[in-house]
């Protein structure tokens, strides 16, 4: 019986299951939404909100802990500076978890988990975009005082001298009609000499075949018995 025995074990060793938590975690703090499995996703919350709430006091001992648990650096930046500012008046509830049906390939519940405070792209303050702004139109006075500096030093294009009509070719002469040359009669080739037709052997006379011999009248069967 599994009395008390709540963590998912995910039929992995400990070491397996701990780096699938760590890499999960970096993953979410990375793109504040993954997919994954439903099981996955409750005992990823289990693991993440935890250190969600320790980075909330940011110093030395609390980077410590919390890099020792994901071993990451980048997450662990990210998690600080960003992340710990933003849930800083939030007390627990950091990520929310929203079924999306089933995978095709087992029928596992599949479901999406993300940060239920996520920075859009039009959630970005004027503070941000004002110095862009400003960047961005300095550079367009750059590029026009280039182009006015380039179309200055430019000269003036040389007028091109009137091109001389290029002399006619002569025209080639038309060639004489060749006469037809004679054609020479062709030798003739030797008769080819036929053979001697050879001597007919002279026939031998046929042997004559024996006079047939006059058959006989049958002898009736009873005449024997008269003799």
């Amino acid at each position: 019986m599994r009395h008390k025995k709540v963590s998912r074990r995910f039929s992995r060793t400990s070491s397996h299951r701990i780096a699938m938590m760590r890499n999960l975690a970096a993953s979410l703090i990375e793109h504040e939404i993954i997919k994954t499995t439903v099981e996955k996703a409750k005992e990823l919350r289990r693991f993440l909100e935890p250190l969600i709430t320790k980075s909330k006091s940011d110093n030395l001992h609390s980077r410590r802990v919390v890099l020792s648990k994901l071993d990451s650096k980048e997450a662990v930046k990210k998690l600080f500076n960003d992340l710990g500012p933003r849930f800083v008046d939030v007390n627990g509830g950091y990520l929310r978890i929203i079924k999306a049906g089933f995978r095709a390939g087992d029928k596992a519940d599949v479901c999406y988990i993300e940060l239920t405070k996520r920075v859009e792209v039009s959630e970005t303050t004027d503070e941000v975009l004002d110095p862009l702004e400003q960047k961005e139109e300095k550079v367009e006075d750059a590029s026009k005082i280039t182009q006015s500096k380039v179309t200055a030093e430019k000269p003036a294009a040389k007028e091109e001298a009137p091109k001389k009509p290029a002399a006619k070719k002569p025209a080639a002469k038309e060639e004489a009609p060749k006469k037809p040359e004679a054609k020479k009669p062709a030798a003739k080739k030797p008769a080819a000499k036929k053979p001697a037709a050879k001597e007919e052997a002279p026939k031998k006379p046929a042997a004559k075949k024996p006079a047939a011999k006059k058959d006989k009248p049958k002898e009736n069967w009873w005449s024997r018995f008269f003799k």
